[in-house]
């Protein structure tokens, strides 16, 4: 078949980018070839904690992309829970505004050829004998291939039917001036606040160190795994943002929404690979940037062997992103979280800030890290001994 483009990636994001970057630099597929079809225009506005850890550094600079955005390094951790304060240091990535960010890497695929499509939304999908006919709001063409890169909303999988595999974590996002309790955060340090799980919060309290208009500021909020409804997330957030001098009420809060990877979570279809937060992402931290760009390397890696080969059912795609390290550790990330957030998480909490090791390992395990097996044997023994 003559489609207009080999692949259609949907979204904008650093799923989509990293997808249409791997497929131009690494994959030398000509990227006239291949389109990216973003709903917003950039720079638009993301609410996100903005942590991208290492790993997807790492990822962005074997493509030769840069960092090239106002960011805030991350030093560092640290773990509240109980009473006790945990810390660990190590690089372990930065702290990025998303309309930055976002906007960054667009430009870098368009720049490498790709077409660039901003202020294009996705509205049909129509499935073709040997590929799709898609339609924007300024029209439609076809394409061989679809990258379904598209966020926690995504379109693609509401316009195919692709059914939920779990719940959608909650998030609240803001930003604002350091306080003087912001002792993390000044520090260099990322601080997650197990605290909130005492009022029923699944998940945590954060404050992040970032930049704002060329100062240091603070990204603060609340995540939500969802695994059962939490009685008042807002008023949880307000409490925390007191504690820390900032009153809840003079800031702007962003509420959005996450699709965590879980065992069940589709991803692809005939023609169609799911892509960064459309398949899912961490569900113990609601991070997902570092995770989008190398399942983005990956897709890329199935997409260019469809297109030599002529076989573009992607069969094999998702058993490739769950065995692959970032698979692998989206899945553990999809056990911890039940028994760091379910009902017996007290005991892991009081382990995580109290126990150096397992700090150590949590960032490692962050930062894309393997972990030995001399370090799993002495984590596990600790971890018998917290939870007997």
């Amino acid at each position: 078949m003559s489609a207009d483009f080999d692949v259609a990636i949907v979204g904008g994001g650093p799923a989509g980018t990293s997808t249409a970057l791997h497929l131009a630099i690494r994959d030398r597929i000509a990227p006239a070839r291949v389109v990216m079809l973003e709903r917003a225009t950039f720079p638009r506005d993301k609410p996100c904690a903005g942590a991208v850890s290492t790993w997807g550094l790492e990822a962005l600079a074997r493509l030769g992309v840069p960092l090239d955005v106002p960011h805030a390094p991350i030093d560092g951790l640290r773990v509240l829970a109980e009473g006790l304060v945990g810390q660990h240091r190590a690089p372990l990535g930065v702290v990025v505004r998303r309309a930055e960010f976002d906007a960054s890497l667009w430009r870098r695929a368009c720049a490498a050829g790709v077409v660039g499509r901003d202020g294009e939304g996705l509205v049909a999908i129509a499935r073709l004998a040997h590929g799709f006919r898609l339609t924007t709001g300024s029209g439609s063409f076809t394409v061989r291939m679809i990258a379904a890169c598209d966020g926690s909303g995504s379109a693609v999988r509401k316009l195919l039917g692709v059914r939920e595999a779990a719940r959608k974590g909650h998030l609240y996002v803001t930003e604002t001036p350091l306080t003087v309790r912001d002792e993390g955060p000044r520090d260099g340090l990322c601080d997650f606040d197990l605290r909130v799980c005492d009022a029923a919060v699944q998940g945590y309290y954060w404050d992040f160190p970032v930049v704002v208009d060329g100062r240091s500021a603070a990204n603060r909020g609340i995540y939500h795994a969802n695994f059962g409804r939490c009685p008042d997330l807002k008023a949880t957030l307000a409490r925390a943002l007191s504690a820390r001098g900032v009153d809840g009420a003079a800031v702007r809060l962003r509420p959005f929404s996450t699709r965590p990877f879980v065992p069940s979570a589709p991803l692809g279809l005939p023609g169609v690979a799911l892509v960064g937060e459309a398949a899912g992402i961490d569900a113990t931290t609601g991070e997902g940037i570092a995770q989008a760009v190398l399942m983005g390397g990956i897709a890329a890696a199935h997409l260019a062997r469809a297109l030599r080969t002529g076989d573009d059912r992607l069969a094999a795609y998702p058993d490739a992103v769950r065995a692959s390290r970032v698979g692998r550790h989206l899945l553990q990330s999809a056990w911890l979280a039940r028994r760091v957030y379910g009902p017996t998480g007290a005991r892991w909490r009081r382990f995580l800030a109290s126990e150096p090791l397992a700090r150590e390992a949590g960032a490692g395990w962050y930062a894309g890290q393997r972990l030995g097996w001399v370090a799993k044997a002495r984590l596990a023994a600790r971890l018998a001994l917290a939870l007997a």
